[in-house]
């Protein structure tokens, strides 16, 4: 039987795409627990919990595999990034959520070295992991970046750890596990690069059994990197993993899926789920996984930041399938799994879904105080894109904006969906004065209505400025000012 017409017939009872856990209001920055037909416009969002990134600021998880644990809640696992390492570090911090909008984080939940160490054989640093709960038991699937026999188990009462005694899986070598339990109770994990492989693990769910099987995915067929995350959704299996089909092969940028009617294949490539190009100059990869709440499908993914691919932070978005059952591909957004947003909202700077030129997004932790992540090395005709607003929701007619230490004269344009696109206002930055930490500019803009990704381009004064660094931008927001005749 085809593809197209086993999903159809074992579709009859699932509607994929309903919206269930995201709902049709808010209450503060909650969400009520109600359907929601396919794609149904949610409202505006008042607030940023629940936008992307939903890693906090000055934190670094990446990676994400996402569960839904027996007692409800959403569970985040991953890689947690810190400078220093050229991937990852030796500690992971574990996220979790009740309803996609607030997420807390319990820090070094397991770790190889330091805080939380519950591996005796190794100090080697720690990339992706997963974690599933089977048997009254969490088990924790982690990688190292060592060479040779580099895959793990940890295992905890809790779905927030603390995961212990970590022990070496014998006969893996590879990295970024992805455990899968069947219909059956039969355990399975998947790793590897270049060539995905895959095989039973026993009931202990601490040592692989039977032969280990190959070229599950490869580059060559599938452009799979790296990256496994597997599900099964209406009895196909669905391979989620990082892969390069665009972008000349440059990084492995794009979540991308293969299906099968069987765990180990064959699989067949069927397209990208989302592409996190344009999220940083720098982008090295992608990596994250599925899931489905309350009837309705997400995607979690990563974006790179600082301008290296080494500092990344997890984020969300919803997706659709069509009615044979391959999915649609999900666009990166700043509201991620909330709906537009309010320009009454002050914004984050970055928050950005996609920047164009040098910018990049740089964190400050002054001493004992909260860290604050901007966007820096900002130059002349660079610009930046917030996806989406809703100006339907208010009228506006005035732009604040707060820039952070010494910038230079230039201009903002406040522009619609493009770089080019239509002008609303230009906001001067007028050159820091005196010895004071940051600025406060603003400007009056034209009404808009409608939903529009918000683009700021940014301009240099002069000839003398245009290959330096004009600012950084902490954050934005839209007000209605009541001007003086």
């Amino acid at each position: 039987m085809s593809f197209k017409k086993r999903y159809m017939k074992k579709n009859s009872r699932m509607k994929i795409g309903l919206a269930g856990l995201l709902l049709t209001l808010f209450t503060g920055c909650g969400l009520e627990q109600k359907g929601l037909p396919v794609e149904r416009e949610l409202p505006v969002a008042t607030c940023t919990e629940g936008m992307n990134p939903i890693v906090p600021q000055g934190m670094y998880i990446a990676d994400p595999e996402v569960r839904r644990m027996p007692d409800g809640k959403i569970y985040l696992y991953g890689s947690r990034d810190e400078p220093g390492n050229p991937w990852c570090s030796y500690a992971y911090h574990v996220m979790s959520s009740s309803d996609l909008s607030q997420w807390d984080v319990d820090q070094f939940s397991f770790a190889t070295k330091g805080i939380g160490k519950q591996a005796d054989y190794t100090e080697d640093i720690l990339y992706a992991p997963d974690c599933i709960f089977h048997n009254e038991k969490y088990y924790l699937y982690y990688c190292l970046a060592a060479d040779g026999e580099n895959e793990g188990v940890a295992v905890s009462d809790s779905p927030y750890g603390p995961f212990r005694d970590g022990q070496k899986i014998t006969g893996i070598t590879g990295i970024d596990p992805s455990i899968f339990i069947d219909d059956d109770g039969q355990a399975y994990l998947f790793w590897g690069q270049i060539n995905a492989k895959g095989a039973k693990l026993s009931k202990d769910m601490k040592t692989i059994e039977g032969e280990i099987h190959d070229n599950l995915v490869t580059y060559d067929e599938h452009f799979f990197c790296e990256g496994s995350s597997v599900r099964k959704i209406n009895g196909i299996y669905y391979f989620v993993y990082a892969g390069a089909p665009r972008h000349k092969g440059e990084g492995c940028h794009t979540l991308c899926y293969a299906t099968s009617d069987s765990p180990f294949g064959p699989y067949e490539y069927r397209g990208v789920i989302i592409d996190n190009y344009n999220c940083d100059r720098e982008v090295g990869n992608n990596h994250g996984s599925i899931i489905e709440i309350g009837g309705q499908w997400y995607v979690f993914y990563h974006r790179a930041t600082h301008g290296t691919s080494t500092m990344r932070k997890a984020c969300a978005e919803p997706i659709y399938f069509n009615p044979d059952g391959t999915i649609r591909e999900a666009e990166m957004t700043t509201q991620g799994v909330m709906g537009p947003i309010s320009p009454l909202l002050r914004m984050d700077a970055s928050r950005a879904c996609a920047l164009m030129g040098n910018l990049i997004v740089k964190v400050r932790r002054p001493e004992h105080d909260i860290p604050v992540e901007y966007l820096s090395e900002i130059r002349d005709g660079d610009a930046a894109y917030w996806k989406y607003y809703d100006f339907s929701s208010t009228d506006i007619n005035h732009f604040i904006c707060k820039t952070w230490g010494a910038n230079k004269e230039a201009t903002i344009e406040i522009r619609l969906d493009s770089a080019k696109g239509e002008l609303l206002g230009s906001c001067r930055i007028k050159p820091m004065e005196g010895d004071v930490a940051y600025s406060i500019h603003e400007t009056q803009v034209k009404p808009v209505q409608g939903k529009h990704a918000l683009v700021l381009v940014f301009k240099a004064a002069d000839g003398e400025t245009k290959d330096a660094d004009l600012m950084d931008l902490e954050w934005f927001v839209f007000e209605n000012k009541v001007y003086k005749r």
